[in-house]
């Protein structure tokens, strides 16, 4: 049942909400600068975003006073009728239970078809008996647990658990990182501790996030969340995609492994050191001239720059010498007209100095003194013999001059590259003020670099588990992946996978993580079984078959490709052709069915309820590349 002031409360909130489209509509109409166009494009499209379930959530305190809860905040005449869902005042909607009310008596939840509140629910949490007002029932988790999956991820702002939103809403502002099993909600976390750091803190908001997914298809499963919850400067990359570049060559596993190693850092840096000069005396051209610049001189160019990049350190390093130039050759001259006088004074007995001073002096023009000569810098820094001679010195650099140039990359190669270019460049134009990185047991430490490079802040969220590592990774603690300084957390409860899954995959987790346990699952189901001749298929089910990389089976999705999607059903290929983790990944993608098949020739026929809907999952096309 919904009660009708319920209802023209949302209703209320939705026609402010149009209120402001309009308003934000009619001054783009007006065709505002540039900068302020963009602006407010934005912010039309989080409005839009926020359309959708604008209000899921209802608190009510002990004394009486109610808050609703919704994807954005809404004022009339100041005063607040809607609050983001990530401000302080919504803590209580997610943090509260039996145990510690937080000084609620009622948590509403609303479920919303359009702009027409469907349902409510209600949970009691003073202990108080249930009034005239109250909705008793399931609530959004329970429907979010019972859904088909649709092959997109949506968000959880209404269904986030206390376990979760704490670490959401935690005051840290360095490297949060985020570990669990297969299903615990890592990604969840992650995205709207994301959403939520861009809210909460304006400074980090202004350089936007960037997100690092595993390949193409996880991207394509998670693009739409950041949006929905008010985000939409969000830049989605692959993790062989942070540094801008797309790997147009692949190579073998144990190749890209050897080149994802840190130890890669000290080559590249030792290689591109050796293009710096010694200590040592040199000769430069100057004019029709060559100059000798000591070693002392030559020490103080290479001190001055010894911190800086390496091209931006060779413009030092020539600018320190052409001022030295510029002192050599003052004395020089100096020296000559000195010589000049002293031969005319003994040749004719006339100091030309004074005599000049005197006809100044006659001619109204005080003072004495030599006058100004051209600033030296012009006339070297035009002299392309100068520039050549430096370069035999200190040669300019490209990352390829370090790594090799070659005509295709590899995602490994790419890791160099961006290495090499920061030590020749300096640090990459492009940086975030906060980075997600999910399914962050797959980079290598190479690749761990490159995206710390892209967050001088340290404004991250890192989610992932050693577990499901593929096997290409080079990390294995977190430390070795991001450094000392990082706040952990780990998920316990399970949303995905059903208890009866996690028990078949206990014995597997064992070998291949000791030290980790199974998940608290929510879920209960069948448990999995071999192939049967036929299965049946659910109007609304997505199914996946997954197998091996190396193995061609028609329609199946590779398991390189899986990491972080669920399906309703999946079938997995060939088992035994599966690396342990790459198994325990795949068996744990099913939020209701598990299939296994033993070889692809034993791959069960498929009677679907209504064949027109049943969705397989696919290969989609990738992003674009930003």
């Amino acid at each position: 049942m919904v009660t009708v002031s319920e209802q023209a409360l949302v209703s209320r909130m939705y026609e402010v909400l149009d209120a402001e489209m309009a308003s934000v509509t009619d001054e783009l109409a007006a065709r505002p600068a540039p900068d302020r166009a963009a602006v407010l494009r934005g912010r039309l499209a989080a409005l839009r975003d926020a359309e959708h379930a604008l209000v899921f959530g209802r608190i009510d305190r002990a004394d009486g006073t109610t808050l609703h809860i919704g994807r954005r905040g809404l004022r009339v005449d100041g005063e607040p009728i809607l609050i983001d869902w990530r401000a302080p005042a919504a803590e209580p909607f997610y943090a509260a239970t039996a145990a510690n009310p937080m000084g609620l008596r009622r948590r509403r939840h609303l479920r919303l078809d359009g702009r027409r509140v469907v349902s409510v629910a209600d949970e009691l949490l003073d202990g108080s008996p249930p009034g005239p007002d109250d909705r008793i029932g399931d609530g959004p988790l329970a429907e979010a647990l019972a859904a088909p999956r649709t092959g997109r991820m949506g968000d959880a702002v209404a269904t986030l658990q206390a376990e979760q939103d704490a670490i959401v809403r935690s005051a840290y502002r360095g490297i949060t990182v985020v570990e669990g099993g297969p299903g615990t909600g890592k990604t969840v976390v992650a995205l709207h501790r994301a959403a939520y750091v861009l809210f909460a803190f304006p400074a980090v908001a202004e350089r936007g996030v960037l997100v690092v997914g595993p390949d193409a298809r996880f991207l394509s499963y998670i693009e739409r969340v950041l949006p929905s919850l008010g985000e939409n400067d969000a830049v989605l990359v692959t993790r062989t995609g942070i540094t801008g570049q797309v790997p147009t060559a692949t190579e073998p596993v144990d190749v890209a492994r050897r080149k994802g190693r840190a130890e890669m850092t000290d080559r590249i840096r030792s290689l591109v050191a050796a293009r710096r000069p010694a200590v040592a005396p040199i000769w430069l051209p100057l004019g029709s001239e060559t100059i000798d610049i000591d070693a002392a001189a030559v020490g103080e160019a290479i001190a001055a720059a010894r911190d800086l990049p390496h091209n931006p350190g060779r413009k030092v390093f020539k600018e320190y010498l052409i001022a030295e130039l510029g002192r050599i050759r003052a004395a020089m001259t100096a020296a000559t007209l000195d010589q000049i006088d002293a031969d005319t004074a003994a040749a004719t007995g006339i100091d030309l100095d004074a005599a000049v001073a005197a006809d100044l002096e006659s001619l109204g023009f005080g003072g004495s003194g030599p006058a100004p000569t051209p600033e030296l810098d012009d006339v070297v820094v035009a002299d392309p013999r100068l520039d050549a001679a430096i370069d035999q010195i200190w040669p300019r650099l490209a990352a390829t001059d370090v790594i090799g140039a070659q005509t295709a990359w590899t995602a490994a190669d790419l890791a160099l590259l961006d290495e090499a270019a920061a030590l020749i460049d300096g640090p990459p134009e492009a940086v975030y003020g906060h980075v997600v990185v999910d399914e962050a047991q797959e980079l290598t430490e190479m690749e761990w670099r490159a995206v710390l490079r892209r967050c001088p802040s340290r404004s991250m969220t890192v989610v992932g588990d050693f577990a499901q590592a593929g096997q290409g990774s080079t990390v294995t603690t977190w430390r070795q992946a991001v450094g000392d300084r990082f706040e952990r957390h780990t998920l316990t409860v399970n949303y995905r996978t059903t208890a009866e899954i996690l028990e078949y995959n206990r014995e597997l987790l064992a070998e291949i993580a000791p030290g980790q346990r199974l998940s608290r699952s929510l879920r209960h189901g069948t448990p999995p079984l071999i192939a049967p001749p036929t299965l049946d298929i659910g109007e609304d089910e997505l199914v996946a078959v997954i197998g091996p990389d190396h193995l061609d089976v028609p329609g199946a999705l590779p398991v390189s490709e899986c990491r972080g999607l669920e399906f309703d059903t999946v079938l997995v290929v060939a088992p035994h052709e599966f690396t342990k983790r790459d198994r325990y990944v795949a068996q744990t993608r099913a939020t209701r069915r598990l299939i296994i098949v033993p070889a692809p020739d034993a791959l069960p026929a498929r009677r679907s309820a209504r064949p027109d809907r049943t969705r397989t999952a696919r290969r989609p096309s990738p992003p674009p590349t930003p």
